[in-house]
């Protein structure tokens, strides 16, 4: 998504001209409170605020649920949620094979023809808990805070189901050993603070929908993520080192029982000082120096079942689909630890440093080392340049609103990633000039030829991801 997304969704012109339909169309609500002439100003007023009271603290979703502040008889509002999520990521990894005793067929062009073979399966299990303060400044607008702490996170690779293991070693030629573990990581990767204001709201003029605008900034903390193995006594951080800017617009409108919205957000990456990305003083000829650029659309309908509005109690059905759009970027693959961690001279370029260019076991190091020497900023640090791809969602949550100051929800999750290149560092940046050889100009130092060039390349598949999800909020 960054995510930054075009989402996948089912219905989207239904969808699209109901919201239409039901923004312009009156409530029943405001039909009878036209017709109730003979009703004093002060009893509208308490009314109206006996609703905003209700529908403000059970708005169907985040998206557009915007605090108050200095609103009459209520100087401000604030809430405080705490979630809980576990989410399962599986996928396959595949690489390119042009060697006819490995590939799955071979069409008769011997080492040109390429082909995928199954590698391993990957996994990782994270279990996070999520803060989230918020914090009403005035009419429809409210600021927030948002911490997600990472109570536990592991990764691992195994040989895929049914592949022949000696295969699989030969393929890999040494890269990195299967099975492979990453330690279990924990901590912060980054906090957030934001403002969402709300220009129109049904809750204050039922003849308009509702309308949010959302800024965030997300900041990265703690220890950067570097690769590490299992058992080799580094925690390998848990932070991607990035700051994020994430902005984009809500829109719902209340109709009965039911209340359809809709979502567009974008999310853009800023790589702190002295990470792997290179963002601050960018290499010659470095292609990519930012994570990829993520865009959201989502759509969703609540479906509110029962209401006691004298009680502050609510129950709804949260149904929602979204896109996201990944832009080709640099980035943390499946394939971070296990590259990261690897000694391979292919990978590291160590080994003989002499001045020729090329030796029999590995053409490229004497050269590579001549020109970059043990600059710290050319050293192989497992990150590379990912495909862009898709990401298609969809969520199912029920809320509870037992009182009018607390509420809780649950729900599961799923979604799926289109199959993209996950080592995709080109040789060659076309937008420098000169000759594209080892030193000049426009040779991209960040590539590796074992893992990037066409035939070696790896490439991730039936990416699935699951969660389950469950909050409790206080609303004072």
């Amino acid at each position: 998504m960054r995510r930054d997304i075009m989402r996948r969704f089912c219905g989207s012109a239904c969808g699209l001209a109901a919201l239409l339909w039901l923004a312009w169309t009156p409530s029943a609500g405001a039909q009878s409170r036209r017709a109730r002439g003979e009703e004093s100003s002060s009893e509208r007023a308490a009314a109206e605020r006996a609703v905003w009271d209700f529908v403000h603290f059970t708005s169907p979703t985040e998206l557009v649920d915007v605090l108050d502040a200095a609103d009459g008889d209520d100087p401000f509002d604030i809430s405080l949620s705490v979630a809980y999520q576990r989410s399962l990521r599986r996928a396959k990894i595949v690489r390119e094979c042009r060697n006819p005793l490995f590939c799955q067929r071979d069409d008769g062009a011997g080492t040109q023809f390429v082909d995928y073979v199954d590698i391993a399966r990957y996994t990782q299990v994270s279990h996070m808990l999520d803060l989230l303060l918020t914090v009403g400044l005035y009419h429809d607008l409210h600021f927030y805070t948002r911490w997600p702490l990472i109570l536990s996170d592991t990764r691992d690779l195994d040989y895929e189901d049914g592949t022949n293991h000696t295969d699989v070693d030969a393929i890999l030629g040494g890269l990195f050993d299967l099975p492979f573990s990453s330690p279990e990581r924990s901590g912060i990767d980054w906090f957030a603070v934001g403002f969402s204001y709300a220009p129109f709201n049904q809750e204050r003029d039922p003849t308009e929908p509702t309308w949010v605008l959302n800024l965030e900034g997300r900041f990265g903390i703690g220890p950067t993520l570097t690769p590490a193995e299992s058992g080799d006594g580094n925690d390998g951080g848990m932070s991607k080192g990035v700051n994020e800017i994430r902005f984009g617009t809500a829109l719902s409108r209340r109709f009965r029982w039911v209340e359809p919205y809709s979502g567009l957000f974008a999310k853009v990456g800023i790589p702190k000082y002295d990470t792997f990305h290179h963002f601050d003083a960018p290499l010659e000829g470095q292609i990519n120096t930012m994570p990829p650029v993520e865009g959201t659309l989502l759509f969703g309908l609540d479906i509110i079942p029962w209401e006691n509005l004298e009680r502050f109690q609510k129950f709804s059905i949260g149904i929602e689909i979204s896109g996201t759009y990944h832009s080709e970027g640099r980035d943390y693959s499946e394939l971070f630890d296990a590259l990261g961690t690897s000694t391979d001279a292919r990978l590291t370029y160590d080994g003989n440093s002499g001045p020729g260019c090329e030796t029999p076991d590995n053409p490229a190091t004497p050269c590579w080392n001549s020109q970059y020497g043990r600059d710290e900023l050319y050293a192989w640090s497992g990150m590379t340049d990912v495909e862009n791809y898709g990401t298609f969602a969809g969520r199912l949550t029920f809320m509870v609103q037992a009182a009018k100051y607390v509420k809780f929800a649950a729900g599961v999750g799923f979604a799926h990633d289109q199959e993209h290149y996950i080592t995709f560092t080109d040789e060659c940046n076309s937008e420098v000039d000169g000759t594209c050889t080892i030193g000049g100009a426009p040779y991209n130092p960040m590539t590796r030829e074992v893992i990037d060039a066409p035939g070696n390349r790896f490439r991730v598949q039936e990416t699935t991801i699951f969660d389950v999800f469950a909050s409790v909020t206080a609303m004072f």
